[in-house]
């Protein structure tokens, strides 16, 4: 093999390696463009074919965290769409299928045992249920005193 071949072999690897990070970065911003619809069944659809990884804080793929972000921030009204994030980024590391010791699931880690009217199998299986309820729980912002306290607060 001539050194002509691994130039070639080279420049199309390195053609193929930026193509991917495009396709990457456009992937990405296509989730907030996506209609409501959409993101709801690509968050479902991703969360049944190995988004969630496990019940642990942040055991999602990035694409499963991406559209739990976007779900959250769709959800919310603008004056509570940072907390929302941050709520979210702190109890689950968006992690839908998120279980902590104390028997909190989801995304907004609901305590199903107080707040039975929620699925624990929903809130960990079906991330825009997740975030539904984690929503109605806090009154679309308004009532934050579950998330209120602890050494992180946001």
């Amino acid at each position: 093999m001539t050194s002509r071949w691994y130039a070639r072999l080279l420049a199309l690897g390195l053609a193929l390696a930026v193509a991917l990070a495009v396709v990457g970065k456009v992937d990405a911003d296509a989730v907030g463009r996506m209609p409501q619809a959409k993101l709801e069944r690509t968050a479902r659809y991703v969360a049944r074919h190995g988004g969630i990884r496990g019940s642990c804080y942040g055991c999602a793929t990035p694409r499963m965290q991406r559209l739990v972000f976007e779900l959250v921030e769709r959800a919310f009204p603008r004056g509570s769409k940072a907390w929302a994030i941050c709520v979210t980024a702190r109890e689950s590391g968006a992690n839908p299928g998120a279980i902590s010791a104390s028997g909190d699931y989801g995304v907004g880690q609901i305590h199903v045992a107080l707040w039975r009217q929620f699925s624990a199998w929903r809130l960990t299986h079906d991330p825009v249920y997740s975030v539904v309820a984690f929503r109605r729980l806090a009154a679309a912002g308004a009532n934050r005193q579950p998330w209120s306290g602890g050494r992180y607060s946001c």
